[in-house]
């Protein structure tokens, strides 16, 4: 009936307190019936000069007052307003790789160092929620989804190779692990930016590309590093060395991650330090930005709270000659 008339409330649970109101109400009668036989016991009304025969109402008074407020605070709504609204930019995590071969420098400065700048870059031009996973062998985890940009990009710039303490790089699990921080808000649509050199030496890949493909996760790929190679400096000064004592050279592959975004919907991007290289990744998906008219129902319990508050100042005045 409420809803034919246009009539909603925001909780119907709420509004149920207003089967009380007849109880109070029998209790406020009886109580008042009681306090005048006991006045009439000792003076009569006339003889105390106070004759007030409005009083008889003041149970019903505030019984009505008592039914306003139920009503207000069950959040009566009635007919809509329409509010122009933007779409909310999809939820994005970033999947960053820090294993050891993220430490070499054929891009100038360390290819980490690259990636972090990418990855704040990315950050603060996100007008959604974004998350932040690092990987080596084994992904972890920084921060999840959150609206806090400027946080994550702290969090980024704290980030140093062998952060995982994993050697290894897997990008199936990092992938794996940043649609499973999707699933925080399985509400909203999301993607995933990978930023790495490339290397992988895991066994999921396969498994991660058949995934996203399935739930239609677009995972765009950034690539740091070049493919001429480059060693890994060490904090001593010297070159990293493998277990043989060789000095160990490592090699961005971009058609690793050129696949990735190729398989899953994505875009991929090689070593994008000019200013507008990520412009693409930065604009919605799918294009324009999209606008529209969102119908939200109009609060309407004003009417009933100002209700029940004149009625319970009118009661206040209805008791007039208490004993």
């Amino acid at each position: 009936m409420a809803e034919t008339l246009g009539l909603m409330f925001r909780s119907t649970a709420l509004l149920a307190l207003a089967a009380v109101v007849p109880v109070v109400l029998l209790l406020l009668v009886a109580r008042e019936g009681h306090r005048m036989r006991l006045g009439r016991r000792f003076i009569s009304d006339r003889m105390r000069g106070i004759v007030n025969p409005a009083r008889a109402a003041r149970p019903y008074v505030i019984a009505v007052s008592l039914l306003g407020a139920a009503v207000a605070l069950a959040g009566p709504r009635a007919g809509f307003r329409l509010v122009p609204m933007q779409e909310r930019e999809r939820n994005r995590i970033i999947a960053l790789d820090v294993s050891d071969s993220m430490g070499a420098t054929d891009v100038g400065v360390s290819r980490l160092d690259a990636a972090k700048a990418i990855s704040k870059r990315i950050i603060a031009a996100n007008p959604g929620r974004v998350g932040l996973v690092v990987f080596e062998f084994r992904p972890e985890v920084v921060s999840p989804l959150t609206s806090d940009g400027e946080a994550v990009s702290e969090l980024v710039d704290s980030l140093q190779t062998g952060e995982v303490a994993v050697a290894g790089t897997d990008l199936g699990a990092a992938i794996l692990s940043a649609m499973h921080l999707l699933d925080s808000d399985p509400t909203q649509k999301g993607d995933v930016v990978v930023i790495s050199d490339g290397e992988d030496q895991g066994s999921s890949l396969d498994d991660a590309l058949r995934q996203a493909g399935r739930r239609g996760i677009a995972v765009s790929t950034i690539v740091v590093g070049s493919t001429e190679g480059s060693t890994i400096p060490r904090a001593d000064g010297g070159d990293l060395r493998d277990d043989n004592g060789d000095v160990v050279h490592t090699y961005a592959h971009p058609e690793v991650l050129e696949r990735v975004a190729r398989d899953t919907g994505g875009r991929f991007y090689a070593n994008p330090f000019g200013e507008h290289d990520l412009d693409t990744l930065a604009a919605p998906p799918g294009g324009r930005e999209q606008k529209k008219n969102v119908r939200l129902p109009i609060e309407r319990y004003q009417w009933p709270l100002a209700f029940a508050f004149f009625a319970l100042l009118g009661g206040s005045l209805l008791n007039r000659g208490a004993e």
